[in-house]
C-alpha cells in the first residue's frame, strides 16, 4: 500500500536490498493487519464460548477452541498476503512467487483447519456417545475421524498439486492404470479392509466386549478398518488383522446374559442320606435367595459315587455384568455352601484310599456272614414297586426349592 507521491517524502523511494522503504512500511502494515485479524478472531471465539457455555461445557469448548489458533493464524497470514501484497507494487515475478507461496500456505491452513474441525466434531460425538447405552457408536467415531481426515488429505493434495502446475487428470489416470498392480500387491490389506467392513456390518463384537479368538483372549479396545486391538488379561495389547477376526470363530463372552457356575462337591462317605438330601435342598435354597443368581433354571442333585466321595452336582448361572462381579458372586455363594456344611455337620471329602487287611499272618481270613437265601429275597422285595424301602421319587425334607413354577 504505497503512500501517495504528493505526501511521501523523497527518501521513501530509497532502496535497501532492492526494496523501497515504502514497501518495507507496507509489509509492516500487512503484519499488523494479520496480527490484529488473528487476535480479533481468537477473541470473538473466546467471547462466544463464554457467552454460550458454562461449567464443564465451557472448559470443553475452550480446549477445543485453542486447537484452532494455529490454523487460523496460517489462514489469516495467507489471505492477508493474497489481498494486500499486490498493492505494494513489487515486480510481477515476485508477486507471482508470493501468490503461489500464499496459496500453498492457505491450502495447508485450510487442511489443518479441517483436521481441527474434524477433531472437534468427533470429540462432540464422543461426548454424546458416552451418554448412550450402545457401544456401536463408540467404535464408529474413530473410523469416521480417520475417513474424514483421509478425504481431507486427498482433496488438499490434489489442490496443492494443481497449484504447482501438475496435471492432476493425468496423475489420476496413471493411478488408475496402476491400481491393478497395487491391488495385487496389497491383497492382504484389502482382505483386512473388507474384514473391517464385515465387522461393522455384522457386529460380532463391540469395543469393551470380552472375546476369545483362537488363542487370543481379552477385551476389545479398538476396531479399525485394517485391524482390531485386544487387551489381554496379562495387560498386553494384541493387534489382530480383521481378516483373521472374520475367518476365525469369535467367542464373544461379553454378550453372555448368564455366566455358568458348574462344580462337583464331594461329601465324605459317612454322610447320611438325610444329610445329603438336606444339603442338596440347602444349596437350592441359597440359589433362590441370591439376587445375583438365575432362579428359573438350576440343577443341584446327588450325582454319583466317586472313588473317595459322594458327588453332588451344582449347575447354575450367575447374573453379572463383568468378570469381577461374577467372581464376587462366586465368592459369596461358595462361603454360603461352606456355612451350610458346617450347620449340617457335613464334611467335604478329599482323595483317600482305604487299605483293608483281610487277615493277619497265621490267622484265618474272616468274611461277613451273608443273609440266608430267603432273607435276600425279602430284602429285594422291599425295594420292589409294592415295597416301602426304596425312594422312587424325590422326597424332600423341606419344600425342596426346585426350579419349577409351583415352587413357592
Amino acid at each position: 500500500m504505497p503512500i501517495p507521491l504528493f505526501l511521501a517524502p523523497d527518501w521513501f523511494k530509497d532502496e535497501y536490498l532492492g526494496i523501497e522503504i515504502e514497501q518495507f512500511i507496507g509489509l509492516g502494515v500487512l503484519v499488523v493487519i494479520a496480527a490484529a485479524a488473528q487476535t480479533l478472531a481468537v477473541q470473538l471465539l473466546r467471547l462466544y464460548v463464554r457467552a454460550r457455555y458454562e461449567g464443564t461445557d465451557r472448559d470443553f469448548w475452550n480446549r477445543e477452541r485453542r486447537r484452532l489458533n494455529r490454523a487460523l493464524f496460517g489462514l489469516v497470514v495467507a489471505v492477508t498476503l493474497l489481498v494486500g501484497f499486490p498493492s505494494l507494487d513489487f515486480d510481477a515475478d515476485v508477486e507471482d512467487i508470493v501468490a503461489k507461496i500464499a496459496t500453498l500456505v492457505a491450502a495447508g491452513a485450510v487442511v489443518l483447519l479441517a483436521f481441527r474441525a474434524i477433531d472437534i466434531l468427533t470429540d462432540v460425538l464422543a461426548r454424546r456417545a458416552a451418554l448412550t447405552e450402545s457401544r456401536a457408536d463408540d467404535q464408529l467415531i474413530p473410523l469416521l475421524k480417520t475417513t474424514l481426515k483421509g478425504l481431507v488429505i486427498v482433496v488438499g493434495a490434489l489442490f496443492v498439486l494443481s497449484n504447482l502446475n501438475v496435471n492432476v487428470t493425468s496423475l489420476v489416470a496413471g493411478l488408475g492404470l496402476g491400481g491393478l498392480a497395487i491391488a495385487l500387491a496389497a491383497q492382504d490389506t484389502i482382505r483386512n479392509l473388507l474384514g473391517g467392513v464385515t465387522i461393522f456390518a455384522d457386529r460380532p463384537f463391540q469395543v469393551g466386549d470380552w472375546v476369545v479368538v483362537d488363542d487370543i483372549e481379552g477385551t476389545v479396545e479398538h476396531v479399525g478398518f485394517r485391524s482390531s486391538r485386544v487387551r489381554t488379561f496379562y495387560n498386553s495389547l494384541v493387534t489382530v488383522p480383521n481378516a483373521r477376526m472374520v475367518d476365525s470363530d469369535v467367542d464373544n463372552m461379553g454378550l453372555r446374559r448368564w455366566r455358568r457356575y458348574k462344580t462337583t462337591l464331594g461329601l465324605t462317605y459317612h454322610t447320611s442320606t438325610d444329610q445329603i438330601q438336606a444339603f442338596v435342598e440347602g444349596v437350592r435354597a441359597m440359589i433362590r435367595a441370591n439376587p445375583n443368581m438365575r432362579r428359573d433354571y438350576y440343577i443341584v442333585e446327588f450325582h454319583g459315587f466317586g472313588p473317595s466321595s459322594l458327588d453332588v452336582l451344582v449347575y447354575c448361572f450367575i447374573d453379572a455384568e463383568d468378570w469381577n462381579a461374577e467372581l464376587r458372586t462366586r465368592h459369596v455363594f461358595n462361603l454360603d455352601i461352606m456355612r451350610l456344611t458346617e450347620e449340617l455337620g457335613i464334611e467335604f471329602a478329599f482323595p483317600t484310599q482305604t487299605v483293608h487287611v483281610a487277615a493277619l499272618p497265621g490267622q484265618p481270613q474272616a468274611f461277613p456272614a451273608a443273609p440266608a437265601r430267603g432273607e435276600l429275597g425279602e430284602i429285594v422285595e422291599r425295594f420292589s414297586p409294592e415295597g416301602s424301602a426304596g425312594q422312587r421319587v424325590d422326597t424332600p425334607i423341606t419344600p425342596g426349592y426346585d426350579n419349577t413354577p409351583s415352587t413357592p
